[in-house]
């Protein structure tokens, strides 16, 4: 299935945040034979994969792996998904899912996006779907702050490891009206939530809206709005939504970041967006408890979010007024910084609310 035809017939279907986060760096091949459960949305007859060999935004100081870093050849051995009742158990029934109509896949080195072949599989929302990969090779990317429980084959047993692909998008066959797209960091992706809760903020928007809406959330831990505006293959992943909520900053912030650097990336963002024919929700930068300069650029980026950058957006979501404290406090949270269920809760209710998002689709 050619890229181009994955994006025209399918659409996300889990809330899941997830990415290409981290290269590994094996000194020689490895097979790794990985499994992990997500939890399905929306419901659907037919599932396809998405995935790429780039990693999408830099982890931690960029050291390890930063924003478009290519990796390395790797072999997809096998791949199989199947239905369970709940988490880590292993379904009735395993279904190969083919790379155009073969059991496995070779991967070229910086190798951009591709798909898997359809896989019949009907499913309901709230179904869990079991994910099972082996792969080998020495450099390829996988999501070390995945938030789900993985785990990889260790002998006649499982030991917990995330060092596996996952797919960029668990896509279905089901209609959708608007393909609503999150694109953040950590704070997006649900850091701060316990594992397997989907209880971040964007899931719980997810919960409130219709049927026909698909979301897909592009949330990376560390991520920054300099990753972004790269315009690299995270972004060119959120310019196939209909809408897509802007939450960044804070990684930029932690990294010593200027305000004006941080302030011309989120511009370059949104009007990249929106020359692609995409619809933006720009948030504010979420209180982090900055102290000293990070403060005040803090206070300095949210000021021309709400004066500036926002005019080139179809609408703001002022998520600091939500988390944070009242004047003069607002850049302390009152949910912790990475915000627990209640605050994402908080924050999914005030959304829904406003009625932002249905204000962004009613637009002509």
């Amino acid at each position: 299935m050619t890229i181009e035809e994955f994006y025209r017939t399918y659409s996300s279907a889990s809330v899941t945040g997830s990415a290409n986060q981290v290269l590994t760096r094996d000194p020689e091949p490895v097979e790794r034979t990985g499994r992990v459960w997500f939890r399905l949305s929306r419901g659907g007859e037919h599932l396809a994969f998405l995935f790429s060999n780039r990693v999408d935004s830099t982890f931690a100081d960029g050291s390890i792996s930063r924003a478009n870093d290519p990796g390395g050849d790797f072999e997809i051995l096998s791949l199989r998904v199947g239905l369970v009742q709940n988490r880590g158990e292993e379904p009735e029934t395993w279904i190969p899912v083919t790379f155009g109509g073969s059991s496995s896949r070779s991967v070229r080195a910086g190798e951009g996006e591709f798909a898997t072949d359809p896989v019949s599989l009907p499913f309901a929302d709230g179904d869990t779907l079991a994910y099972e990969i082996t792969v080998r090779g020495e450099c390829y990317p996988y999501h070390e702050e995945l938030v789900l429980q993985s785990v990889c084959r260790d002998g006649d047993g499982w030991r917990a490891d995330k060092r596996f692909p996952v797919p960029l998008m668990i896509g279905c066959d089901r209609p959708a009206r608007a393909h609503i797209g999150f694109l953040g960091d950590s704070i997006t992706q649900g850091c701060g939530t316990a594992y397997d809760s989907y209880t971040h903020w964007a899931a719980k928007i997810a919960e409130g809206l219709s049927d026909d809406l698909a979301v897909w959330d592009l949330g990376i831990g560390y991520a920054r709005a300099s990753d972004a505006a790269t315009d690299g293959g995270w972004l060119a992943r959120a310019k196939r939504c209909d809408v897509v909520n802007v939450c960044l900053g804070v990684n930029d912030l932690c990294r010593d970041r200027t305000d004006a650097a941080i302030i011309a990336d989120l511009g370059t963002v949104v009007r990249a967006l929106k020359a692609a024919g995409c619809r933006v929700i720009l948030f504010t930068v979420p209180p982090f408890d900055f102290t000293g300069i990070a403060r005040d650029r803090w206070y300095a980026v949210n000021k021309a979010v709400r004066e500036s950058i926002a005019k080139d957006a179809d609408a703001l979501f002022d998520f600091a007024a939500v988390l944070g404290k009242p004047a003069p406090d607002e850049h302390l949270s009152v949910y912790g910084g990475h915000p627990n269920a209640e605050g994402c809760a908080v924050a999914a209710r005030a959304y829904l609310a406003q009625d932002v998002l249905g204000r962004v689709l009613g637009k002509e």
